[in-house]
């Protein structure tokens, strides 16, 4: 066994004495060469500094370096042994100072691994965390769709027959009228004719959201879709000024989904879209192939969508839209065709960016 802290800062220390005796020496033997000094006291003066400086460098040497590197000691050889590659072994027959280094990269390296495994658990917890609100969102939401569509059923059936008796009537009062009459007539014809059409397109989304028809999953090229939804929509008054980008790669796999209810879905997402830019603006609509999926991006050039409102957006009945202008099914109704396909539906409004929208459609095999 080498000595310990204690003794080689006591050696030190009789150093430093050593080392201030021979420059006291060095100054003074010229001095006594030319007997200007006295031989005894310069002699007596050697001695005593060279003993305060060993008192000294033996009472604060221990204090303020031994302990602290014992305590050092203790902590690196309490981090036990360690693996090949890993922390250095903290030998007991090398130098004090040595022995110092290789304990304080022991502490420095476990202080690190154990960094990174807080890091690697806290990132763990997070993504758990995350998958848990994704889950219990998904959760709320199947509940809310299942009350809904429960309430919509019931009140579709209850409104559907007189709804009918009303647009029938409506239609007998207008072959009716007579030829001249008062125009406030044929106008309050009119109005109860729309307002039936408008509850009559509303009572069939809620019937479509209530008891969606079964997919019909097939092999199909996304583009067909695509290109049905946009040639209804171009039809519309809404939709002539709006631009529409198509960027769909070549070879793009073909997807299994129901064509005509991803048309649906394509259409809805596109007026919205016109709806969103005010008639005027721009529709980007692209895709690229993930890992056993398609995925599409419609993406406007309006607005975009509160932050406060991105939550709620597939809710039934909620609408960004002036009163009068949606149901708030459409996106509802989307979620439900796009989950019952195999596939997801997520909105998500970039700053400066407008709305988008993005669609994950399982790749055909």
């Amino acid at each position: 066994m080498r000595p310990g802290p204690r003794l080689l800062l006591l050696a030190v220390a009789a150093a430093l004495a050593a080392a201030s005796s021979a420059l006291l020496l060095a100054l003074g033997l010229p001095l006594l060469a030319r007997r200007a000094l006295d031989a005894q006291r310069f002699g007596l003066l050697v001695g005593l500094s060279a003993l305060a400086v060993l008192g000294l460098g033996a009472v604060l040497l221990p204090r303020l370096v031994a302990r602290p590197l014992e305590r050092l000691f203790a902590a690196a050889s309490s981090l036990g042994p360690q693996g090949p590659g890993q922390l250095p072994p903290l030998g007991d027959g090398e130098l004090s100072l040595s022995r110092a280094a290789v304990a304080f990269e022991r502490v420095a390296g476990a202080l690190a691994e154990e960094r990174a495994r807080l890091a690697a658990k806290v990132d763990e917890l997070t993504a758990a965390n995350r998958a848990l609100a994704e889950a219990r969102e998904s959760l709320l939401r199947s509940e809310k769709l299942a009350t809904v569509g429960r309430l919509a059923a019931g009140l579709a059936h209850e409104v559907g027959n007189p709804l009918g008796a009303i647009a029938g009537y409506a239609e007998v009062a207008r072959t009716r009228l007579p030829a001249g009459g008062p125009p406030e007539l044929a106008e309050a014809v009119e109005r109860i004719a729309g307002a039936a059409a408008r509850i009559d397109r509303t009572v069939r989304e809620l019937l479509d959201f209530a008891r969606p028809a079964a997919p019909a999953l097939l092999p199909i090229d996304l583009a067909a879709p695509l290109q049905a939804a946009l040639r209804l929509a171009r039809v519309q008054a809404r939709f002539r000024e709006v631009e529409v980008a198509l960027e769909l790669p070549p070879g793009l796999p073909r997807v299994r989904a129901d064509e005509h209810q991803l048309s649906q879905v394509f259409l809805n997402l596109l007026l919205n879209a016109g709806d969103a830019v005010g008639g005027a603006g721009r529709v980007t609509v692209r895709a690229r192939a993930g890992s056993g999926a398609v995925e599409v991006e419609v993406e406007d050039s309006g607005p975009g969508i509160p932050a406060a409102d991105l939550p709620r957006i597939f809710d039934p009945f909620f609408t960004t839209k002036e009163p009068g202008q949606g149901t708030g099914l459409g996106l509802a109704i989307c979620h439900g065709i796009l989950t019952a396909m195999g596939g997801e539906i997520a909105a998500s409004s970039p700053p400066g960016r407008g709305a988008r929208f993005t669609l994950r459609l399982p790749a055909a095999c």
